[in-house]
């Protein structure tokens, strides 16, 4: 099973005490000193996919970790520790990203939508281009 970000900060939350989804998101939001607030649309999801997996259980709207989730997240507990210092060592260029990534979002949903329509295979080539010369600089 592929770990994702968003179980993995779930199944910390509740390692050791049962919570409610609302509390889950902020005590995520309190790990990053409100720098990430987790969406219901991403934590939804993610309850689902864990609790498919058995690696928590719901009851009367809490979710409680399983032994099966805690020998999960202690398996990837070392790739999740990695990642979360890397997005907290690194915050202020991911805000900074975040606004670049909307800036553009919003460039492309205020054009004209005949240039949109015209121009879209080119626009997503140049955004694809960037996500290689990106990659590439890592390799360099």
């Amino acid at each position: 099973m592929k770990a994702h970000i968003s179980d993995l900060f779930i199944l910390e939350q509740i390692y050791s005490t049962e919570k409610k989804p609302y509390d889950i998101i902020k005590g995520i939001r309190k790990k990053f000193d409100a720098d990430y607030k987790p969406s219901t649309g991403m934590i939804y999801p993610s309850l689902k996919r864990l609790m498919g997996n058995n690696l928590i259980t719901k009851n009367e709207g809490r979710y409680k970790i399983t032994e099966a989730g805690i020998e999960y997240f202690n398996k990837n507990k070392e790739n999740y520790e990695k990642m979360v210092e890397n997005f907290t060592e690194n915050k202020i260029f991911f805000r900074n990203l975040r606004k670049s990534v909307l800036n553009l979002i919003d460039v492309i949903k205020e054009s004209d939508k005949d240039y949109i329509k015209n121009n879209q295979d080119k626009i997503i080539r140049a955004i694809d281009e960037i996500s290689s010369r990106i990659s590439k600089m890592e390799i360099e």
